[in-house]
């Protein structure tokens, strides 16, 4: 999974106002199985981040037995829907207000900055 840098960039900002500087954190790539990287092929800067949805108290749980709770694409996958709903709709409309109130000038800009 690859971000484009000059759109992460510009996004961190909102996503830690919104959310906390401390929740968001850059992770390392990925190479998952997302339709996501045909956007980025065509020349479409991407960004694409994800979203802890578990229960604190078996987050931790986890964490401690060093096991790993069941991820999105398993049968078994319980988010804490509530909180990871609210995270979810909060941080989508922070990326969202943040690119749709930039003028075309400012995206023009940072996608010729992403196709260097």
């Amino acid at each position: 999974m690859y971000n484009d840098p000059a759109l992460a960039q510009r996004l961190r900002a909102p996503l830690e106002a919104a959310l906390g500087k401390q929740n968001v954190v850059t992770a390392e790539p990925i190479t998952p199985s997302e339709d996501f990287s045909y956007y980025v092929e065509e020349g479409i800067p991407g960004f694409y981040f994800s979203l802890g949805g578990a229960d604190p108290e078996k987050f931790a749980q986890a964490k401690a037995a060093g096991t790993a709770l069941p991820s999105n694409h398993s049968p078994l996958f319980a988010p804490d829907v509530d909180p990871a709903l609210h995270t979810g709709i909060v941080a989508e409309v922070a990326v969202l207000r943040n690119l749709l109130n930039a003028s075309p000038e400012e995206l023009r800009k940072l996608t010729a900055q992403s196709s260097h």
